[in-house]
This record gives C-alpha cells, structure tokens and sequence, in this order.
C-alpha cells in the first residue's frame, strides 16, 4: 500500500472549518491589493472595493478554486524530463539562498559558477525531478541583467523543467525571461500553448498583496503560465501564535491570489504552497524545521489534496542547522518524510538548504539525493504479488538454517534499496577506505560529476540564440 496521504491532522469537518474560516476572513476582514488594476478587475467580477482593501464573496472564491485543473504537465528541454504535477512527490531544489557553504566549511556570496554547480547536481541527481530556478542570488551578474543570466545558465547546465528566477521586480524583466524561454524553444509564441515555467509569488502577512505579486500574477497567467502562490506567516510573529490560526491566515492569502490569477487567465494551472513556519520567540527567528512547522505543512498540504483537490506543494526537507551535521540530518528527514506521508505531490527547498534557507551547500546536495530516494522508497510501500505471499520456504524450512542460497534470495537480492553515499560496510572496510564520514563521501562525488559534466547541454544554435536576445536586452 502505498502510504503518502496517510498521515492527516484533520478531521473531514475540521477542513471545512480551515475552508470557511479563512473565506469568512476574505469576506468580512478584506485582502490590501496594492494594484489599482487588480483591484478593477476583481470590482468587476464581485468583489467589493473600498480603497485598497477588496472584499471577496465566498461564491466567487469557490467558483475560481474549482476551474483550476487538478494535474498539469510540465514541459522539460529534454522531453524524458517532462513531468506531471499533482501526480507522486516531485522535487524541487533549492531557490533563493543568499550563501554557499564550501566543504571547508568558508561560507562567502554566490557567484554565478556557484549557480551552474548546483544546476549540474540536479541533473545528475535522480531523485530531482525539476532544476534549480535561482537555486542562489549571484554576486557577480549586475541586478539588470541577473534573471537573463540565471535563466541561460541553468539550461547550460540541466535539461529538466527549469523554473523563472525569483529576482524579477519589474513586468519588464518578467517579460524578458519569458521571451527567452521562448527563443530557447524556438517559437515565438511557444508558452501560449505550453507549460514549461512558472512563477512564484508571495502574499506578505498579514493580508497584503503587493504590486509585485499582482504584476507577477498578471504576465504569467496571461502568458498561460502556472503561478506558484506561497503565501509565509510565521506564528506569533506575521501571524497569531496558534497553529490552526496561522493556517487559516495562509490559505486566505493564497485563495485571494488565486481568485485574481482565475481572473486574468481562467483555468490557469495555481498551485498552493506551504511555506508557513514556526515563529521562534526566544531568539526571535523563524524555524522552517520545527515539529510544529511541520504540523502546519502537514495540515496545509491536507487541505491542498484533499479538500481543494489541487497540486499540494510545500517547502520541505529543510535544516536550520549551519553545516552537514547530526542536525542537518535529523531535521532534513524529519521535515521531508512528514510531508511525503501527509501527500506533498511538489516540494520546494528540499536540496541543498542550510541554515534556514540561508545558506547551500553541494556536498548535501548529493546527501540529499540519497535522503529523498530512502523516502520515496518508503512511501512507496511493500510491493506484494502472489510469489512473496506463497509460503513454500517458510513450510520447508528447518529449525536454525539460513536463506543465503535459496532460490528466492539469489533471484531477488538486487531487488532492495542500496545506499548511494552512507557507508554499510564492515568498520574493517571502512577503516581499510579512509574512515570517510559521509561528507567526505558526497564531496568526492562532487568534484567526479562537475569534473565530468558537459560544458554546456544546449545545441549551439540554441545557445546563440539566447545569447543574442540577451545581448539585445543589454544594448537597450
């Protein structure tokens, strides 16, 4: 059986009550759109207006949720890549993070040959379904020119889905990302028909929509793109310091964006992300890896796929810890197997992240990979046929003897999950081999697969294309 949805912190009812709390808040409390033009439209389709704050009428929020499709397919460079969302668990790496962590443990800014690594780890790394979009903000690129520069470098360096970078604040730069995309697959209007990015938009708590977020909104639902809405509250600090609260606050902002994506582009793919966390009042921080941030991921990606029936994505497998230790481990594991139980079908942040988000690192990178494959093979379940109910072996067995050369054994043993980086040897093996920890290990990998990887994966036509359109950005 397979055991992803299993875990489930609410009750058939208690969903209705996260349901109708939080449309009672978009109702009755109101949503600040900072954008004149949003606001117009969604006058225009019901909702009332009184200076910057729209009121939206329960009626029109569950009219938009229900004409947004369930699964979507994503388009990839390499069409072996493509993949569907709303379907399994898809991983998606880090996005965002300000440092790179050096295995000498030096942690400095990004540059964008930082960016290019990683991208090159996620197309090795099987369990990373999509590549990085900005997987770090590079130092080295100037600000104008930076989404351009992050956009060609990551099909440089993998041919899986790559998503738009964060770091476009004006409608301009989304434009122009958008526009490479298309001479990237060379067709004019390729997007219109076909979805191969997304944007990613985030509701500042409490109840405000930025302009940023509408324009987002706006051009990539327009461009018949799927929009990505996360919406962050942290408990007692941007949100009340119950859980259930911070919750309902959540999914008022995210139902609010996704109302106004409905609008400018009905039957867009959206997606609602889990990105609420645990508000740390004794130092005044946030934690992304506390049991109780991952109760209310768990309860958020509940209401995602089982009452919205919508693709359930959160930020998950992430550490506050600084380095790849103990820590990093437990929380890492403990934040990505809850969400894979609870039925998270895309993930955010999930390799990579140190440090709160802060911080990247390569070397956990390739820990990470193995990580997420332990799990998915877990939530996966037993795969029982008929052969492995049938009792012969156990009926002809004698008292005290081993299997080792049943026929069983020798036919299946290859069947079962391997290690890709922890170390099952003897310890005489692993003192014979170095005494290697597990860092060490995936470092190791590292330097093998960027040693090895291809320069760069576009053809060249493909790649002067780009380039070109870029140039022709830069001479503006």
């Amino acid at each position: 059986m397979n055991l992803s949805g299993q875990v489930q912190t609410l009750t058939q009812d208690e969903m209705q009550r996260v349901h109708d709390g939080a449309c009672k808040l978009l109702e009755e409390k109101g949503m600040v759109f900072q954008s004149e033009e949003a606001r117009e439209a969604l006058k225009k389709h019901g909702c009332k207006v009184q200076g910057e704050v729209v009121y939206m009428p329960k009626s029109l929020v569950e009219k938009c949720w229900k004409q947004c499709p369930s699964t979507f397919k994503l388009e990839a460079m390499d069409p072996k890549y493509n993949v569907t969302v709303g379907e399994d668990i898809l991983i998606h790496p880090a996005g965002g993070e300000v440092f790179v962590l050096d295995h000498d443990g030096t942690r400095r800014a990004p540059t964008l040959k930082d960016c290019g690594e990683l991208q090159t780890l996620y197309q090795y790394c099987e369990n990373v379904n999509i590549g990085g979009f900005q997987p770090l903000s590079p130092q080295d690129v100037p600000e104008r020119m930076k989404g351009l520069y992050l956009t060609l470098n990551a099909m440089q360096k993998c041919s899986k889905p790559i998503l738009s970078p964060m770091e476009l604040e004006t409608i301009e730069k989304k434009e122009e990302v958008l526009n490479l995309f298309n001479v990237a697959y060379g067709k004019e209007n390729y997007l219109d028909e076909h979805y191969i990015t997304w944007h990613a938009v985030c509701p500042n708590s409490p109840y405000l929509v930025s302009q940023f977020v509408c324009d987002g909104i706006k051009v990539y639902a327009e461009h018949n793109q799927p929009i990505i809405i996360v919406s962050a509250p942290m408990t007692g600090i941007t949100s009340p310091i119950f859980l259930i609260s911070t919750v309902i606050l959540s999914i008022a902002e995210m139902l609010a964006c996704l109302v106004y994506a409905q609008i400018c582009c009905p039957g867009v793919p959206v997606v609602m992300s889990a990105s609420l966390t645990y508000g740390n009042l004794r130092y005044a921080t946030w934690e992304c890896a506390s049991p109780d941030t991952a109760l209310m991921l768990a309860t958020s990606i509940q209401m995602f796929k089982h009452f919205y029936h919508l693709p359930a994505r959160s930020q998950t497998g992430v550490t506050s810890s600084k380095v790849c230790d103990y820590q990093a481990g437990m929380e890492t594991m403990q934040s990505f197997l809850f969400s894979a139980l609870a039925g998270v079908n895309l993930t955010s942040q999930t390799v990579s992240s140190l440090a709160g988000l802060l911080t990247s690192s390569l070397e956990k990178t390739i820990l990470d990979d193995e990580l997420i494959s332990r799990v998915r093979w877990m939530v996966n379940g037993m795969k029982l046929n008929e052969e492995q109910w049938d009792l012969t072996e156990l009926m002809e067995a004698k008292p005290g003897q081993d299997f080792l050369l049943a026929d069983n054994t020798i036919d299946y043993m290859y069947d079962y999950w391997q290690p890709t980086v922890s170390d099952w040897t003897s310890i005489e093996a692993w003192e014979e081999n170095g005494r290697k920890d597990v860092e060490e290990v995936a470092h190791e990998k590292v330097v093998k697969i960027l040693a090895e990887a291809p320069e760069t994966l576009l053809d060249a036509e493909q790649e002067k294309a780009m380039k070109d359109y870029i140039r022709s950005v830069e001479n503006k």
